[in-house]
């Protein structure tokens, strides 16, 4: 809604704006960037039954087995919850780094990691219904053309319907990209981690930052002021559900966007040699085994708030603990 709105307010005298509910899959591609000869093409010819028909079958069957590993996932995290300090993860670290007392358990970051996979297993199966259900409708205004729907519509307002349906179900990106396959912090935060809201980050904090920060520095605090926005929509969301407030998730934010900078940096300066490094199989696979390390060790700075406040309590499951 806040992109819509800002794209309100900034519209030219003579431009219109579309309907808020064009925007509620904002990260897709949008139908106005479909080329118009293919607009036209899918307009007359349609998406086919059989073509149809595939993909609700093959979206049935991711559904299926993403349900069954969250109902698995969740019941693990409710059956087996850790006690967690009440030190914060970080300040553990460095009493780690000065003492050399222990920090966390094996265990402990084996649940935070099946914890963040649980998030992502949840939001994975909802877009899936989302996707499945779309195609239905659009299943529908391709076989029955004298329906309500179809003569309630404008022609115009028809066809803008079916190309939303349309971009929606094959012109999007996943909302999760296999961000387990992560080569480096970048292609995790900007192509495979939840899309979705990486797009309100960018609009929210990114770009208007750009206006009021120094050229060589712009991209720099932009990042900053992206995650400072996800951060504070993180703390919101765990005060408003649980009234805890130990702005762990802030900080969390904060210390990814810091390795993101680092990150840019070091890749600017060397940016030939890390492209000739990342077509190479072998290097390819360490940086993909350095992201899961890295993602390990951080996760249960982002996850132990939810855990003592016993959070895993309102994801769904099947089988009560007794």
């Amino acid at each position: 809604m806040f992109i819509w709105l800002k794209s309100s307010l900034k519209r030219k005298d003579n431009a219109t704006v579309k309907p808020f509910i064009w925007s509620l899959f904002h990260w897709r591609l949008k139908e106005g960037q479909i080329p118009i000869a293919k607009q036209q093409d899918l307009l007359e010819q349609g998406i086919s039954q059989d073509e149809l028909n595939l993909y609700i079958n093959y979206h049935y069957k991711k559904c299926f087995f993403y349900l069954i590993i969250y109902i698995s996932c969740a019941q693990f995290l409710q059956s087996f919850a850790p006690d967690v300090s009440d030190i914060p993860y970080p300040i553990r670290v460095i009493k780690f780094v000065y003492d050399g007392t222990p920090f966390i358990s094996l265990f402990e970051l084996f649940y935070c990691y099946i914890y963040a996979s649980v998030i992502c297993f949840s939001m994975i199966y909802i877009y899936e219904v989302t996707l499945i259900v779309s195609s239905y409708l659009l299943s529908y205004i391709y076989s029955t053309p004298n329906s309500l729907l179809c003569t309630k519509l404008t022609k115009d307002q028809l066809d803008s319907f079916k190309l939303w349906l349309i971009s929606l179900l094959f012109y999007s990106k996943p909302i999760y990209n296999q961000p387990y396959l992560s080569k480096n912090p970048n292609d995790f935060w900007n192509n495979r981690w939840h899309q979705c809201l990486k797009v309100l980050f960018v609009e929210l904090g990114y770009k208007p930052i750009l206006s009021f920060s120094p050229f060589k520095l712009q991209k720099f605090f932009g990042i900053l002021a992206a995650f400072t926005v996800s951060g504070i929509l993180h703390e919101y969301l765990l005060y408003s559900s649980n009234r805890y407030l130990t702005l762990e998730q802030f900080t969390f934010f904060w210390f990814q966007a810091i390795v993101l900078i680092i990150w840019d940096f070091t890749m600017n300066s060397k940016e030939e040699k890390t492209k000739e490094d990342q077509e190479h199989v072998l290097k390819k696979i360490r940086n993909i085994l350095f992201m899961n390390i890295f993602a390990i060790f951080t996760i249960p700075w982002f996850m132990e708030p939810y855990i003592r406040c016993e959070h895993y309590n309102t994801v769904m499951h099947f089988v009560k603990k007794n």
